[in-house]
């Protein structure tokens, strides 16, 4: 099996989750007894630094973790914002992104457990995907749990996204996977 670097970086953050060195609010997410409520927010599709704040998808993914019984969520209509750098790194945006919701979530007062921001990168235009992220944390902006898939991942290459409804597909895949029972 050839492994690449955002396989290998997803890997060694779940290796340290197992291991023990996870933050406690991580150890609280991983052992909740079960489901929890989540704010939902627009969903970021990004096209170099380029937003578009998608409320639709958004109101998706709430649909989809009610129906799959995965979490009690809350639509957000008020987007997350944050200078967003495009980088040939995938890891980079990811850890870069990650902290920009955290701090911002940490300033918000929500409602709810936690907080949930899916971005889809896409290049140049929205016929070519070049990854999907998803972002999960708790009240005070401790990121709890993270997902970062492109082409090396089964969710992406079972998709072949090719539009941002794609994306949300690839996204509802990695929750599912990650949150199912």
């Amino acid at each position: 099996m050839t492994w690449f670097p955002s396989q290998a970086a997803i890997l060694l953050l779940s290796a340290i989750l197992a291991s023990g060195c996870a933050t406690e609010a991580e150890r609280k997410f991983g052992a909740r007894p079960g489901s929890f409520t989540v704010s939902v927010y627009p969903v970021n599709v990004i096209q170099r630094s380029a937003f578009d704040h998608d409320v639709k998808l958004a109101d998706e993914i709430v649909s989809f973790l009610k129906t799959e019984g995965l979490a009690q969520p809350r639509l957000v209509n008020e987007p997350i914002n944050y200078p967003f750098e495009p980088s040939n790194n995938q890891q980079k945006m990811l850890k870069r992104s990650a902290k920009s919701f955290s701090d911002q979530i940490a300033k918000e007062d929500i409602a709810t457990d936690y907080a949930l921001l899916v971005e889809i990168l896409c290049y140049s235009g929205e016929t070519r995907l070049h990854g999907v992220h998803f972002y999960l944390s708790d009240p005070d902006g401790n990121i709890v749990d993270i997902g970062l898939t492109n082409s090396h991942w089964k969710e992406f290459r079972e998709v072949q996204p090719r539009s941002r409804h794609d994306g949300y597909e690839v996204a509802i895949r990695m929750l599912r996977r990650k949150w199912g029972k």
